[in-house]
């Protein structure tokens, strides 16, 4: 393998980029031989092409000696005179604050032809200096040089120091070519959602594949820009406008990005969990702050990591989100005027239902509840019955106005809807439903959760989640405004869960979790279904919340997969969501809000 190097972006007089084929001498096909004709037509035939013919041998000599120089001259010459590739460049990458997440590099692909190299009494001693070089064996470089083939590619992602190391050895046998390739400055920050380009700088997942067609320079881009242009801030001329004219901003805060990465890492190393992923979202406006996923990859490197861990799982993995998805139920219940925080219930502890039985978390029963207590106490029982007295169409119709089952029209690629079985369905039975209401036997992504819990946030709008903030253009900025999608809930219904809500995090373990801010939210420890049905032993924990209650800016969701050392939510997601919000808070700077909503 070539030996890994430091990003550097090389000047644009590197341009035009050559293929290999360009910076070495290639071979000329013969016209085929004309078929047998009778011996008069093929004197006349001979006589009319006596001028073409010696026309073409002047150019064949010609050319034979372009291509003698080309190999004598090695690479540089090549490089130098050959025809330029086709224009693959591609735009910038930005944060928020014109923070570089991706551009344009150019690196050395290294060739030889193992045919000459046989033949040089020199080939041992240069097969070991290239190894040297390249960061390869010999024995690895044997194995290309023992090829029957005139051309073989030894090395790719050389530096310039590398390459004239090489180039001075024989340039006889050995030419290289400049190749554009991506570079990422900031390694695996937010490498799931930012993607990576292949080889022929072609995007792969990530923003670099859902905005191709405007970041690749020979794309045409299907439609107009939001917006009124605008000057972009002083701070971003470091980095923009790159030479393509055409580069993207992002929603994403770089430095709330790394320490969110951070605390999930820790938080899986503490809890022992399988992986996690944690989101930090704008409830005002939909933007995705911060967005971070465990595994993960280095798109700089992209071929060492298995190709499972390119895919974002927050978008594209489903799973059961647990009590988590109560508030949308409690939601249906205030919204349809069915219940109201005070209302009483009472609860038995079971719920028989087609004979299954369902039953609160704990096992135990509670006697007289409210609704709000109900919520915080997070009672399987009660939310059931309180789901079945509202009926399939009206329970269905707010999980469909809150998003689920669609998908929230992300501008990210292979977002996965969600799974919602609905009466009509062969699956789906009144204990479905039940079920689904503390959210087990229905489906989500991450960000479809996180998006509704933001909808109660802002008052009732289920925004569209936006990764990118905004074009730029030759310079100058067109913002992508916000989008609401629906109106899932009255202003009211918001306002009134968001004091339950605050209600719950009141009564729980972490009443203070980030400390100077009341702060809404809700717990979910969803068992994993198997084959043989749920098990207890393996759980997703889950935390869903945004401060300050009384006028929220940030929405934060985190998720750990099979948590080893405590499978409750309240013990392992909730203290890690004091840790993001902590961080949250000082970085984008929201003042201190303890008053109630």
């Amino acid at each position: 393998m070539p030996r890994k190097t430091r990003w550097t972006e090389y000047p644009q007089s590197i341009e035009p980029l050559l293929s290999p084929e360009a910076a070495r001498p290639r071979a000329v096909a013969r016209p085929a031989p004309a078929e047998d004709q009778p011996f008069d037509d093929w004197r006349r035939l001979a006589r009319r092409m006596r001028i073409p013919i010696a026309v073409f041998l002047v150019i064949m000599v010609a050319v034979l000696f372009r291509l003698a120089a080309l190999r004598i001259g090695g690479g540089a010459a090549a490089t130098a005179d050959a025809l330029p590739a086709p224009d693959v460049s591609r735009g910038r990458i930005v944060d928020r604050h014109g923070l570089l997440l991706a551009t344009d590099n150019f690196t050395w692909e290294l060739y030889a032809d193992p045919q000459e190299i046989r033949k040089s009494s020199k080939r041992a001693a240069l097969i070991a200096s290239v190894a040297i070089t390249v960061g390869q064996s010999v024995a690895a470089l044997q194995t290309y040089l023992d090829l029957d083939t005139p051309q073989v590619t030894l090395a790719r992602n050389l530096n310039e120091t590398q390459r004239m190391e090489i180039q001075q050895l024989d340039q006889n046998l050995f030419w290289s070519a400049p190749v554009r390739t991506r570079a990422y400055p900031q390694g695996t920050l937010a490498a799931q959602l930012i993607g990576y380009t292949d080889r022929d700088q072609i995007g792969h997942y990530g923003v670099e594949a859902s905005y191709q067609t405007w970041l690749r320079r020979s794309e045409n881009w299907p439609g107009q820009l939001p917006g009124d242009p605008q000057p972009i801030a002083e701070a971003w001329k470091l980095y923009l406008p790159s030479p393509t004219g055409r580069d993207l901003a992002l929603n994403l805060d770089a430095p709330l990005q790394h320490l969110v990465e951070k605390r999930l890492i820790e938080a899986l190393i503490k809890y022992e969990a399988e992986a996690g992923t944690i989101i930090v979202m704008d409830p005002r406006t939909g933007a995705i702050l911060a967005l971070a996923n465990y595994p993960t990859f280095d798109p700089n490197h992209y071929g060492d990591s298995e190709s499972a861990t390119w895919i974002n799982p927050a978008v594209n993995l489903i799973y059961e989100p647990g009590s988590v998805f109560k508030l949308m139920t409690f939601a249906a219940a205030l919204d349809t005027g069915l219940t109201t925080p005070d209302k009483t219930y009472y609860d038995d502890g079971a719920l028989i239902i087609a004979g299954r039985r369902i039953r609160n978390a704990t096992g135990n029963a509670y006697g007289e509840v409210t609704a709000a207590q109900a919520l915080a106490k997070s009672l399987n029982v009660v939310t059931a019955r309180l789901c079945l007295e509202m009926g399939p169409e009206v329970f269905y119709r707010y999980v469909r106005l809150f998003g689920f089952g669609r998908m929230t029209e992300v501008d990210l690629n292979l977002e996965s809807a969600g799974i919602v079985n609905e009466p009509g369905s062969k699956e789906w039975s009144e204990f479905d439903q039940a079920a689904n209401s503390f959210g087990q036997g229905i489906s989500v992504t991450t960000l479809q959760m996180i998006n509704a819990v933001a909808a109660i946030a802002n008052g009732g709008k289920l925004l569209q989640p936006q990764i990118a903030q905004g074009f730029i253009s030759d310079g100058q900025m067109r913002a992508i405004p916000p989008r609401v999608l629906n109106y899932p809930i009255k202003p009211e219904t918001a306002r009134t869960l968001t004091r339950m809500m605050v209600y719950t995090m009141d009564q729980s373990a972490y009443p203070h979790s980030v400390p100077g801010y009341r702060v809404a939210g809700k717990t979910g420890t969803a068992e994993i279904p198997t084959e043989t049905g749920y098990t207890s032993q393996d759980t997703i924990a889950s935390f869903v919340g945004f401060l300050p209650a009384a006028d929220p800016q940030v929405v934060i969701l985190v998720k750990l997969v099979k948590p080893q050392t405590n499978i409750w939510a309240e013990h392992v997601a909730v203290p890690v969501f004091g840790q993001v919000g902590q961080d949250a808070v000082r970085i984008l700077k929201i003042q201190p809000d303890e008053r109630e909503p």
